[in-house]
């Protein structure tokens, strides 16, 4: 049996990550620390690549069913994630509020 999740269950649950991720930010001691489970990778860049994402995936849903997926981002023109905390945060909140429906 698949267990099948509805798009508006869906879009609550990107919301949720997405809010713990933000809150992981608010409390860490510094942007470049380390994330455990991506040791290659820090904080900063963790957020840059879940905000993509969540731009990626607003322009798929946005283009609407059947339509080809979007060209992929070039990572020069994507907008990058800011250096500064609170600005993180914003940007983070503003690349989930990106899907329609959120």
């Amino acid at each position: 049996m698949q267990n099948t999740l509805d798009f508006p269950e869906v879009l609550r649950l990107i919301e949720d990550r997405s809010a713990a991720v933000r809150a992981a930010i608010a409390s860490a001691p510094d942007l470049d620390v380390q994330v455990p489970t991506c040791p290659d990778w820090t904080l900063r860049e963790l957020a840059q690549h879940l905000g993509d994402g969540r731009r990626r995936q607003a322009a798929v849903i946005a283009a609407g069913p059947g339509a080809e997926p979007p060209a992929r981002t070039d990572p020069k023109g994507a907008p990058t994630a800011p250096r500064d905390r609170e600005a993180l945060d914003a940007w983070l909140a503003e690349s989930t509020e990106l899907a329609p429906g959120a």
